[in-house]
């Protein structure tokens, strides 16, 4: 991973946070860093592309780079 690349997307995490006052997570999929909020991974999951075992908010937090506060 490359380190401008995680900066930006905690940095892009951080001003959708401010913007919109939801939980933003960096996780990364298929080799690229994504920032998603808590909607999206839960539609991400109920495709299949997440594991079912991210529905819950502390394996989430484990496996993701970065979450906002």
């Amino acid at each position: 991973m490359n380190y401008v690349r995680v900066k930006s997307a905690i940095r892009h995490a951080d001003k959708m946070h401010l913007l919109t006052r939801k939980r933003f997570y960096v996780i990364k999929i298929h080799d690229q860093l994504r920032v998603y909020d808590r909607d999206k991974v839960n539609y991400l999951i109920d495709c299949g592309i997440l594991k079912k075992e991210l529905r819950g908010a502390m394996e989430l937090q484990r496996v993701c780079l970065y979450y906002t506060k």
